[in-house]
């Protein structure tokens, strides 16, 4: 049963952990939060089962004794802990301050930190309470966990997002050598070119599909065209005065104008949003920090 309540911690506080994350993105995003606070319940929900099996693995142990005392944490012990996890981040921080690519940090310090700084907390406060010890795990699997996982995972995507790489230094269970895990900045697409007919060519088309047949020798006969000399056609308006008919190549030259003049403004459209884009992108490299910008 001890392994049950152990995973039931672990699995418990990672999911803990997932839910948190998610729901931060979605409290910044606007977006529902009804699916992410239910993955936060049922970690929740893990850790609790895997306390009252805690509970019931102590009482059986040791039935109508006193429960095991929860050894008191020294400063030092208490203030290096702490310092494991503030300080990788305070350091990653700074980095990202001083546009240092890519920004180092050491994941295992501080999720380790942050779980012996939760500990240490709990051995303070919860030292005479009756089940110590299973009061203690659950506060480490729902809060030390979350702390140490949130301390990585959260600079992590803020680096990333202002498209800053991160390389995770992380230590080999297998050798004394460390190896180091890259997280690229993102690379947001630039926009791309539309697809589609434009106003200019939209305009012709809408004519040319709404054109009528004629008969040119009922028009004629009616007095509404004539012919000229050199074989072309003229309307007669009824003030008398001629306008000439369009022959086929003055149509094929109209098409030819009218897709020259569309593909001139697409790109003068998506210079624009080019440009804008690439300011967007400046800024949000430069951005993020709080107390220095680049140039």
């Amino acid at each position: 049963m001890g392994v049950v309540y152990l995973l039931s911690y672990i699995f418990g506080g990672v999911a803990v952990t997932l839910g948190l994350y998610r729901l931060l993105g979605d409290l910044r995003d606007g977006s529902p939060l009804g699916g992410t606070l239910l993955i936060v319940a049922f970690g929740a929900g893990l850790v609790s089962l895997g306390g009252l099996l805690h509970v019931l693995v102590e009482r059986r142990r040791n039935p109508g004794g006193a429960p095991r005392e929860l050894p008191r944490m020294g400063r030092r012990m208490f203030a290096l802990v702490g310092a494991m996890w503030a300080l990788p981040i305070v350091a990653a921080w700074i980095q990202f301050e001083l546009f240092i690519e890519p920004t180092y940090m050491a994941p295992d310090v501080t999720v380790l930190g942050g779980i012996g700084l939760t500990f240490g907390v709990c051995s303070r406060v919860m030292a005479k309470w009756p089940m110590r010890w299973a009061t203690a795990t659950m506060a480490v699997a729902l809060i030390g966990l979350p702390l140490g996982l949130l301390g990585v995972a959260l600079p992590i995507r803020h680096f990333t997002h202002h498209l800053t790489d991160v390389a995770m230094v992380l230590h080999d269970d297998n050798s004394p050598e460390t190896r180091t895990v890259t997280f690229n900045g993102d690379a947001p697409s630039a926009p791309a070119v539309p697809v589609g007919v434009g106003d200019e060519m939209t305009e012709l088309l809408s004519a040319y599909a709404n054109a009528r047949e004629i008969d040119v020798a009922a028009e004629i006969a009616a007095g509404r065209m004539r012919q000229l000399e050199d074989g072309r056609y003229v309307t007669v308006n009824p003030d008398g005065t001629e306008a000439p008919i369009g022959t086929a190549a003055q149509l094929e030259q109209a098409f030819d104008d009218a897709l020259a003049a569309d593909d001139r403004k697409a790109a003068e459209e998506q210079a624009a949003r080019r440009a804008e884009w690439e300011q967007e992108m400046r800024e949000r490299k430069r951005g993020g920090r709080l107390f220095s910008r680049g140039e």
